[in-house]
């Protein structure tokens, strides 16, 4: 899908309680790990911005319909108010609370969630993941990620993504891939609250640039999301700290914020009952997702070598390699013992 326009720049601002100015452009700076092969560089923001602390909230107006997104590289989540809190909707049709965050095209109906990831293996084509990475950027902007099924393709500079869908070959815009995803959401969200919501707010990592703020706000209007507001997830994880923590005036806070796909830190000050922002930096190409790169290529590696057994010459293979190495990353990480 090619935009021959972008949208208007959007205004981050909130109607109550505070006010969100727009990111400033980060500058690159030199590399932090120079033997990486995958080359990560660290970007640092280089002026302080204020967010107003919300108040905490003890009564819950019916008319007010909230939404927050944690529009997640790996997993997402959603969080509604009701009549007496914030409650965290069951997005998965399985019940479970966080969604993966992968899309298949082999169905009539685009699928999301686990059930993509429980039939990757035997659909690999038609399946999508890490559009997080992938949005907003140019085509010579990104190495490809040997786990990826999909192939990119560069259109008029921009990323296509190759995909095998119900109707046939297709050439996607990661704004189209998120599109898909934002919009299971808003189903889910409009069965759980019966209505039809407009507006949502969606955190984005820190370090994205005004094209990936921009991409991201043209694949929730596609989903039908009317009036998005983007939100630093940096931020909106201290303004949830702070709703359940006491905090002292003029302390200052380190905040690390290691997700699927990105890494951000955040070192702020409060006071006055504000977060002042001294430095911020962050890599969107840290995260969860780099774990289950490390532990594929070494099962890879050691079914070759021990087995002769070479997994990246079958998809099936490959694919069910894949799932297990997120199940033994996820156990891992649940796991208070070395084993």
């Amino acid at each position: 899908m090619t935009f021959t326009s972008p949208l208007p720049p959007p205004s981050y601002q909130f109607e109550t309680n505070f006010s969100v100015p727009p990111l400033p452009q980060r500058l690159p700076v030199s590399q932090v790990i120079p033997n990486d092969p995958y080359q990560p560089k660290f970007d640092f923001i280089p002026q302080s911005s204020l967010y107003t602390i919300p108040p905490k909230i003890s009564t819950f107006k019916a008319g007010i319909n909230a939404v927050g997104i944690d529009l997640g590289t790996s997993r997402c989540c959603v969080t509604v108010s009701k009549t007496r809190a914030f409650e965290i909707v069951a997005i998965e049709n399985t019940g479970e609370k966080l969604l993966p965050s992968y899309i298949s095209y082999n169905e009539e109906h685009e699928k999301c969630g686990q059930v993509v990831v429980d039939q990757l293996r035997y659909a690999s084509n038609s399946t999508v993941f890490d559009v997080k990475r992938l949005i907003g950027k140019n085509f010579d902007e990104v190495d490809p990620d040997p786990s990826w099924p999909f192939k990119l393709k560069n259109v008029n500079g921009k990323i296509g993504i190759c995909v095998e869908t119900f109707n046939g070959s297709a050439i996607k815009s990661p704004e189209e891939i998120s599109a898909s995803l934002l919009k299971y959401i808003k189903q889910k969200v409009d069965e759980f609250q019966g209505k039809i919501l407009s507006e949502a707010v969606i955190t984005i990592p820190a370090t994205f640039t005004n094209e990936q703020k921009e991409a991201t706000i043209k694949a929730a209007k596609l989903a039908g999301w009317i009036s998005p507001i983007l939100l630093p997830e940096p931020i909106a994880a201290s303004f949830a700290y702070f709703n359940n923590h006491e905090y002292s005036e003029n302390s200052v806070i380190l905040l690390f914020d290691l997700g699927g796909g990105t890494l951000d830190i955040c070192l702020f000050k409060v006071e006055k009952n504000q977060i002042n922002i001294i430095k911020e930096c962050g890599n969107d190409m840290i995260g969860g997702r780099d774990f289950d790169r490390l532990l594929i290529d070494y099962f890879t590696d050691r079914l070759l070598n021990e087995f002769k057994i070479d997994v990246t010459k079958d998809q099936k293979k490959k694919y069910k390699l894949y799932s297990e190495c997120l199940k033994i990353k996820h156990n891992l990480s649940t796991s208070f013992e070395d084993r």
